[in-house]
């Protein structure tokens, strides 16, 4: 296929950015893969799918000279702070002829890290700051006609938020989080795996915070696991506080507490539904409220989700660490003032 049809063609993903080639990768996923997956990695695909890759000068040079701007209406994000129901709200907004939804790009983590990096194009006038518009760019053809964009990132790019609305034009964004009890839960329940993607977010995040960037290894090996999943949720508080000040003040961004989402669906659908104008109807929320796929397991399609035994698993948790979880949030608490373990955060829909 030539590049112009792998950059039209919503029948390949614009997957990755390869920095050491200076060439964008294309992923052939049809929509019924992208809808299935809770989020668009490699190994989420079938493993005999063959990347097609295209010079980022190549990539560059067309979208540059198309003289109008097929973007359409404008996509709308999720943000938000992890382990805090994303996955479950961008399945909800991913309707038939109303929505399709994009989870976790991998092309929007690469911009992002990008910025961290500092990258410079050798071959191409391209730097960091170029490449969330050109992410943007390449995923808008994937809602098609009518449809609205979602796009879901993974919480490690909120250090590119204004970078993405801007080169999205989005008018209304959306901040998800949770607090701190829950975070801590959700990253302990998913063991020592869970453990270890904490700390490669922490190192990841640690790079926007110039009081942490140089950081030493040897600090943060020392740290307990409970201290560096407190530490990286109270920073991505921070960062969401950041985001929210900076667009709040037109309405382009709100934020929802996750647990409102589990908690009460249909009422926060709704406003959700109404704050990004997604269009859809009093009868299309009651059905994905009432439908099956609610109860999917966010990151396991195979696994069902129940309230129930999420608590029982979390009391087991909190019964196991017991005095160490307590002393960990009085830590967090007594270490960073004006903390709060249940953040109300600006904008707050449900509040």
């Amino acid at each position: 296929m030539t590049a112009e049809e792998l950059i039209d063609d919503p029948g390949f993903l614009a997957y990755k950015f390869n920095f050491e080639t200076e060439s964008v990768e294309f992923l052939p996923v049809d929509r019924d893969e992208l809808r299935k997956v809770a989020s668009l990695k490699r190994g989420n695909f079938d493993s005999d799918k063959t990347l097609h890759a295209v010079p980022l000068a190549e990539i560059a040079a067309l979208l540059e000279s198309r003289a109008t701007d097929p973007r359409g209406d404008a996509p709308r994000f999720i943000f938000h702070t992890a382990y805090c129901a994303s996955t479950f709200l961008s399945r909800c907004l991913d309707v038939d002829g109303v929505s399709v939804s994009l989870r976790e790009p991998q092309i929007i983590l690469d911009a992002a890290n990008a910025k961290r990096l500092q990258w410079r194009s050798r071959s191409t006038h391209l730097d960091f700051s170029h490449l969330p518009d050109l992410a943007v760019k390449l995923l808008r053809k994937h809602a098609t006609g009518s449809e609205k964009l979602v796009i879901k990132p993974i919480n490690c790019v909120n250090n590119i938020i204004p970078e993405l609305v801007r080169a999205s034009g989005a008018n209304r964004s959306l901040m998800l989080f949770t607090d701190a009890r829950n975070f801590v839960l959700s990253a302990l329940r998913k063991g020592e795996g869970g453990k270890q993607t904490v700390r490669s977010m922490f190192d990841l995040l640690r790079c926007d915070f110039p009081h942490l960037a140089n950081l030493q290894l040897t600090h943060t090996i020392h740290m307990t696991d409970l201290r560096v999943i407190m530490t990286l949720w109270r920073l991505q508080i921070e960062q969401a506080n950041e985001a929210l000040q900076g667009f709040s003040a037109s309405n382009a961004m709100a934020s929802l507490y996750g647990e409102s989402l589990i908690q009460h669906p249909r009422e926060a659908l709704r406003a959700v539904n109404e704050y990004l104008q997604m269009g859809l109807s009093s009868q299309q929320i009651t059905d994905i409220v009432d439908s099956d796929s609610r109860f999917i397991d966010a990151k396991n399609a195979d696994q069902r989700f129940s309230l129930e035994q999420r608590e029982k698993r979390y009391q087991t948790l909190e019964s196991f660490y017991g005095e160490d979880l307590d002393d960990g949030l009085q830590w967090l608490v007594r270490n960073n003032p004006g903390t709060r373990l249940r953040p109300e955060l600006i904008g707050e829909l449900l509040s």
